[in-house]
């Protein structure tokens, strides 16, 4: 057959874990820097970590906001949400959930900024502004101060010996001297030379990639579960970013443990509707932190209330929109 058809095991709505651009340059490409048998290494023998936290946070927007300048006419948009960050912790066996910790934001755009008052129900909101004058710009703020916040965490568990797996490039783990690694789900670009791009799907389950430099991390493919037949050449592939500067011996020896280990915790598909690749103990941390958010109707009630009660005639007047 010169054509396969495959149903992406991921629900619609969530996207898909394969994003490829097909027009990237040539000098795009990694380096793969891992000398090896084969395409696939196996690692079964790798001592799994005996204390292993993994990291993620949570962001929603609750209600747009317009801040209206009656004095220049100017009208600046804004958002009022909220983002959760906290790490599952696995040690001994067991799994528990901690260091969550909550913001609720009010952000406007366009270098304005404005409170919101406090209101019944505990809700309050910080004010912050940023330059950009876009309209999704306020929510893609709310988006990278739940990134930054998950990268403080990740710094702080590593610095206390805890091996760290953070949901998401390492873009925002500040220090490169700390046992982090980046758990990448969805793949937007093809990394290594087409030739090497084509073996990734050859992996088995528990199977990763040599290790392979892009930018300023190694980084390496690993198929969480066996693909079976009914299963596109992607599924369950994950990509694992390593800080360069423990050096690459200290990197292969992580990159085996957590080869050998986080299959253990792939996701699982009547529970979640990103299986594999998200893993359980991701899942159940997202659960947790969605409901630290509160209900989504109460929370755009609550900015509807604050808005409103706030009547200032002469000065700016900020208007309610839709969530």
């Amino acid at each position: 057959m010169e054509q396969q058809v495959y149903v992406e095991e991921w629900q619609a709505h969530y996207g898909t874990p394969l994003h490829i651009d097909t027009d990237l340059p040539e000098d795009a490409t990694a380096e793969i820097v891992e000398q090896s048998e084969s395409f696939a290494i196996s690692p079964e023998e790798a001592a799994r970590p005996e204390r292993l936290a993994f990291v993620d946070g949570v962001r929603r927007g609750d209600a747009y906001l317009y801040l209206d300048d009656m004095a220049s006419g100017a009208l600046a948009h804004g958002v009022a949400g909220a983002h959760a960050r906290g790490a599952a912790l696995c040690e001994h066996g067991a799994m528990r959930c901690d260091h969550v910790e909550t913001t609720r934001l009010v952000i406007w755009g366009s270098g304005y900024i404005a409170d919101l008052p406090d209101v019944r129900g505990g809700y309050r909101w910080l004010s912050a502004s940023i330059a950009d004058n876009d309209h999704d710009a306020p929510l893609r703020e709310l988006q990278r101060r739940m990134r930054q916040s998950e990268g403080q965490l990740a710094e702080q568990l590593a610095s206390d010996g805890w091996t760290v797996v953070c949901d998401g490039p390492l873009s925002f783990v500040r220090s490169t001297d700390l046992p982090v690694c980046g758990y990448v789900k969805t793949h937007h670009r093809p990394l290594l030379a087409a030739d090497e791009q084509g073996k990734i799907a050859t992996l088995g389950g528990g199977q990763r990639s040599p290790l392979f430099v892009i930018s300023d991390r190694y980084s390496c493919y690993l198929r969480l579960v066996e693909r079976k037949t009914n299963h596109g050449p992607w599924h369950g592939i994950a990509r694992l970013e390593f800080p360069q500067s423990a050096g690459f011996t200290e990197v292969q020896r992580v990159a085996d443990q957590l080869t050998a280990t986080l299959p253990r915790f792939a996701g699982i598909r009547h529970i979640d509707p990103r299986a594999p690749q998200n893993l359980q103990p991701i899942g159940a941390l997202e659960e947790q932190l969605r409901r630290r958010l509160g209900h989504p109707r109460q929370a755009a009630m609550a900015v509807r209330e604050s808005a409103r009660s706030l009547r200032q005639p002469q000065t700016d007047t900020i208007l309610e929109g839709s969530s």
